[in-house]
């Protein structure tokens, strides 16, 4: 079957929809030159307002003449000829089918479906549009089947309409809908904003031996509401009641994603606890408190991030050589000094070394993001002693000395502190006292 895309989203959808299963929009077909209906939908032929019957009731009524008798002869002839291929096409596809159908069971064929019927009983006024529509199938499928689809008008209500078939077309009883206020909030059935994939939602499925349409929306804060929330609703497809539990939370950014973090929905039913083990997880925007692991595809991302913070509180307690100059490393989120502290700083390579005013001397290396106590306290100056090799050389207060391999962590090399020069000048005049007797000698 060939492919039509929404003028308005860019969406998919199959031929002979006439709106779109995404986001609502009509669909003309005058603008791809189209103006075919689905063919596995013959429920409409018999409605006045099909092309179909238009045209018959216009061969019908033309009596010019033999001419127009003989076009409308053959006119029936074609159709009969086509009833008999589409019957025969429909008997082979329900032979290898378990699923009796006359209508694709696809989302954008039941939405077309639900469309028609709104139009057909002008429902269409209210200005709502079209959101869901799913087929369930009854105990004794292209019988008692039912069509269940939502629309909704934002801002202020959405309703859920029940389509049953009956002498062929299918039809929307006046009580077989429902009209849910939402309060003026921000109501959205947007999936994407839920982060549900739109094969998950909605969903028909099968509860306590009772069959259920499956949906949910989320309402984000407005006017005195404080708190966003996800709604899961069950509508029971025979009783029509609808059982809801509200996820009403925090937002809070969870392995980079904005989730609504909240308890599970309060109630003991086999429904209720249907959304809390099974269905949430069909929307990943929720996250109960207190879970060690929210949902089994973030277990394994949640279990890395785990090892990776262990691994960083693990690594300044590891035992460091002998001749290591290294005492402490941290992040540089983690405070190891106070920037005032500062009083000189010197840079070379992915190093930046900086002097404290206690003393202390500080390596930052840019590559690892880390930063390393190199020297304990007691230093009056810093310099780069080599600085495409990365040694730092640093003096004390006594003017020794020590030169640090900033790759390594490594003391290359120490040095006592000179001889002030009037001591050896002193020393070089007692020498040459003890070696003149000796010359007279």
């Amino acid at each position: 079957m060939s492919k039509i895309t929404c003028p308005n989203c860019g969406n998919i959808v199959p031929e002979g929809s006439s709106f779109c299963n995404r986001c609502g929009s009509k669909i003309k077909y005058e603008d791809f030159g189209n103006n075919s209906h689905n063919e596995f939908d013959d429920s409409w032929a018999t409605a006045p307002t099909s092309k179909l019957s238009q045209r018959q009731n216009r061969n019908t009524s033309d009596s010019k003449g033999k001419r127009y008798t003989l076009y409308a002869l053959i006119a029936l002839a074609a159709i009969g000829f086509c009833t008999l291929v589409y019957c025969t096409r429909c008997s082979k596809s329900t032979k290898n089918n378990t699923t009796l159908s006359t209508i694709d069971e696809s989302a954008a064929a039941c939405a077309d479906t639900l469309q028609r019927a709104l139009n057909d009983y002008n429902y269409v006024g209210d200005g709502a549009r079209i959101v869901y529509a799913a087929r369930v199938t009854g105990s004794q499928p292209g019988v008692n089947d039912v069509i269940v689809g939502i629309t909704q008008k934002t801002g202020e209500f959405y309703k859920i309409y029940k389509l049953t078939k009956k002498e062929g077309k299918w039809i929307i009883d006046p009580e077989n809908y429902k009209t849910i206020s939402t309060a003026g909030y921000d109501v959205t059935f947007d999936q994407d904003k839920m982060m549900a994939g739109r094969d998950i939602i909605p969903q028909v499925v099968e509860v306590g031996g009772k069959k259920y349409f499956f949906y949910a929306f989320m309402q984000t804060p407005s006017g005195d509401q404080s708190k966003p929330q996800v709604v899961l609703n069950m509508y029971d497809v025979e009783t029509r009641a609808i059982t809801t539990a509200n996820y009403e939370g925090e937002f809070q950014n969870i392995n980079s994603e904005r989730v609504i973090v909240c308890n599970p929905a309060p109630g003991s039913s086999e429904v209720v606890k249907w959304m809390n083990e099974t269905a949430r997880n069909f929307i990943r925007i929720i996250r109960f408190k207190g879970e060690e692991q929210p949902a089994e595809e973030e277990q394994k991302q949640e279990e890395e991030q785990k090892q990776e913070e262990e691994q960083k509180t693990e690594e300044p307690k590891q035992e460091q050589p002998e001749n290591s100059a290294v005492t402490e490393v941290k992040d540089k989120d983690d405070a190891m000094f106070n920037i005032n502290d500062v009083t000189k700083t010197v840079q070379a390579g992915n190093f930046k070394v900086m002097l404290l005013k206690d003393g202390s001397v500080v390596s930052y290396n840019r590559a690892t993001g880390q930063n390393s106590k190199i020297h304990s306290g007691g230093a009056k100056d810093i310099g780069f002693y080599d600085t495409a090799n990365g040694i730092i050389s640093i003096r004390n207060n006594d003017d020794t000395r020590k030169r640090v391999n900033l790759n390594t962590g490594q003391i290359v090399n120490t040095e006592a502190a000179p001889q002030p020069k009037e001591e050896k000048k002193e020393e070089k005049k007692e020498e040459t006292k003890k070696e003149e007797p000796k010359k007279e000698g």
